[in-house]
């Protein structure tokens, strides 16, 4: 059998190797053939989103990072486009599109959610269209079968990354059905559709991003369906240990390491070492927990608890199998009731800090209460930019050129760049300290807040730190973890919030009828005032700007499915000032909408409060007619805390816990 297998790898091999020379050729005509359309006409297509020279913040940060990892241009792109096209992009020449630079990021070991993107309808949409197929693969594959037909049907080009998901999909499609051998070609495929070096007896040396890895271990689990648990195993622990020889932080390493954590399972479970398997699968499951991640999360609960039971019929019981049962029945019903598979497939990205530029132009332009002919005039009065065309951009039917994205950005009073960084920085490491601090903010542990604010200020230097977004987050965050403190009172900090928004956001837009488009940390900031607004009793202009702030993210939330990072955020804030104001019912709604849009999206660092929210709305309605409701909505949220380790969440569930459960 390992004669055969061997003969059978090498096959496989030279069969993709093959493969794999005669698409980079065909791909590198075609690349050529654009490059050389792109040079004729001086500039690319209106079809094309365009990420150009004013996106040289990013570029920077980009170039930086490469060069801290010393990883060449040439790895950098293999398999994903040419060195000579992304030096064209990065000189201004070029474009980018949103799924080129995230699995370019990712593969240097760097997280997207640091910046934030304006992206075309068209990419947004085709990110829904793989995100419905994650979500029925595992419970509805005949669904997702013909969801994939239709995508690939209408993708007939795709690039290299689309097909990579297409294979991964179609292998989980088949996996019941296919014989091993089968399996194993497919996986093999998968990887070859972006791995260009060899990749079987050694990854280390390569760059790869999660959804290569993935792949990866579709071809481990493939060979442990041949009964080759043996080179399996080789290849798990290749792609286990990848994060950690690559120095990828805990954010980043949760893209894949709990499925990674699925595949070693199973195997060591074949040779009998269920302890082996069930530390493998705990220590993915503690990764996700202290990143308050959901991706995998219940198939572990699955896997772990089938696992425990084993090791309890030989009296290592592990000490956690209840709470990975509690944690199961509470994800389980949470799911159902928001109408979410418990089983389902997860992107390597999201799109949670993209916006569709149809709808920032649009916004902008109803903000300002200006028709599309006279936005379309400049200083001078002539026309750039024909209204009809504007039409299109803003029903999403077309994209607008970079030259034509900034004329109209500029004449509707915002520069924005296709790719923004969250601050103005070249450093990861600064973006990822402010990540830290949002996540410390989120748990309310504001000590830590200051300590870490204090220590980003003197690593950034007094000149960094007077740049407009940095200032911003400086004073903000300074004014509510003070506020939190009970340092300061109510008036205090709303005046050092307007001023913080007021770094890049005149105050006077807030008295517009309509706002208009804003950046993250604008919207978290006019949040926190209106809520501040209703803490000191000015009910009528805290509900103005809760209304407000309302209509600027629930057209994307409905157009995404997915909620934005302010939008979890500012709609709880908005629901506990309407409870304040015995508006139940509205309360209701709009917890029952931002929870389920905020369990689309991998990270649920606010569920167990919108869950605690639901329980109160229901205990307020009718505490007699939705007994059952608002004890299983509590109920949920105390599992939700514990799961994210929300300590201060936990605690004060405690003290409520009399009142929903008596």
């Amino acid at each position: 059998m390992e004669k055969t297998m061997t003969q059978t790898d090498t096959q496989v091999k030279e069969k993709n190797k093959t493969k794999a020379q005669t698409e980079t050729q065909t791909e590198s005509r075609a690349e050529a053939q654009e490059n050389e359309y792109v040079w004729k006409n001086g500039h690319p297509t209106e079809e094309e989103v365009l990420c150009q020279s004013s996106c040289m913040g990013f570029f920077r940060l980009f170039n930086n990072l490469r060069k801290q990892r010393g990883i060449k241009l040439e790895q950098l792109v293999n398999g994903v486009m040419t060195r000579r096209m992304l030096s064209t992009i990065i000189k201004g020449d070029g474009y980018f599109s949103r799924e080129c630079w995230e699995f370019l990021m990712h593969r240097m070991g760097a997280l997207t959610d640091y910046f934030e993107a304006i992206v075309s309808r068209k990419e947004l949409e085709d990110w829904r269209e793989r995100e419905d197929i994650c979500l029925l693969v595992c419970e509805s594959p005949k669904e997702a079968r013909t969801k994939l037909e239709a995508y690939e049907k209408a993708h007939p080009k795709m690039t290299s990354m689309a097909k990579l998901f297409c294979l991964k999909i179609e292998w989980l499609l088949k996996k019941e059905t296919a014989s091993p051998q089968v399996l194993y070609e497919l996986a093999c495929e998968a990887v070859y559709c972006t791995v260009k070096e060899e990749w079987q007896e050694q990854l280390s040396g390569l760059w790869l991003a999660p959804a290569e890895l993935e792949a990866i271990l579709l071809v481990s689990w493939s060979l442990g369906l041949l009964g080759e648990t043996e080179k399996a195993l080789f290849l798990f622990h290749q792609v286990w240990n990848y994060p950690k020889k690559k120095g990828w932080e805990d954010r980043m390493t949760q893209l894949l390491c709990p499925q990674a954590a699925l595949v070693g399972m199973q195997l060591y479970q074949k040779l009998g070492e269920f302890q082996k398997a069930f530390d493998i699968g705990n220590s993915a499951l503690e990764l996700l927990r202290a990143q308050n991640s959901q991706r995998y999360a219940y198939p572990l609960f699955l896997s772990l608890i089938d696992v425990g039971e084993k090791l309890k019929k030989t009296n290592r019981a592990p000490e956690n199998l209840q709470q990975l049962k509690d944690f199961r029945d509470a994800f389980q019903v949470v799911y159902q009731e928001n109408h979410l598979p418990c089983m389902r497939v997860w992107q390597r990205g999201s799109v949670e800090n993209c916006y569709d530029v149809s709808l920032v132009l649009k916004r902008m332009r109803l903000s300002l209460e200006k028709s599309q002919e006279e936005i379309c005039i400049d200083e001078n009065g002539n026309e750039f930019l024909q209204a009809r065309h504007l039409s299109r951009i803003e029903k999403g039917e077309n994209r607008p050129s970079k030259e034509n994205f900034q004329l109209l950005t500029k004449k509707m009073g915002r520069t924005l760049d296709w790719i923004m960084p969250i601050l103005e920085t070249d450093s990861i490491e600064t973006l990822s300290m402010r990540q830290d601090m949002i996540y410390l903010t989120n748990m309310r542990k504001w000590d830590e807040v200051q300590k870490i604010l204090d220590v980003l200020c003197k690593k950034m230097g007094t000149e960094a730190c007077q740049k407009p977004r940095i200032q911003q987050e400086i004073q903000s965050i300074d004014a509510m973890s003070l506020f939190r403190m009970k340092m300061i009172l109510p008036k205090e900090a709303q005046k050092r919030e307007e001023k913080a928004l007021a770094c890049t956001f005149p105050l006077e837009w807030l008295s517009r009828k309509e706002l208009p488009f804003l950046k993250r940390e604008e919207g978290m900031i006019i949040g926190d005032i209106a809520n501040l607004y209703g803490i000191m009793g000015n009910i009528e202009c805290a509900e103005k700007l809760f209304q407000k702030l309302y209509d600027v993210y629930h057209p994307q939330q409905q157009f995404l499915k997915i909620n934005a990072p302010a939008c979890s955020v500012i709609l709880a804030e908005y629901s506990k000032f309407l409870g304040d104001v015995a508006q139940y019912q509205k309360t209701l709604e709009i917890d029952q909408n931002n929870l389920e849009h905020e369990l689309a999206a991998y990270y649920i660092v606010f569920s167990g409060e919108l869950l605690y929210n639901k329980a109160w709305d229901y205990y307020e309605l009718d505490k007699e007619t939705y007994k059952d409701a608002n004890r299983r909505e509590f109920i949920c949220a105390q599992r939700f805390a514990e799961f994210c380790k929300n300590e201060m969440l936990v605690d004060f569930f405690e003290q409520r816990a009399k009142k929903y459960l008596n």
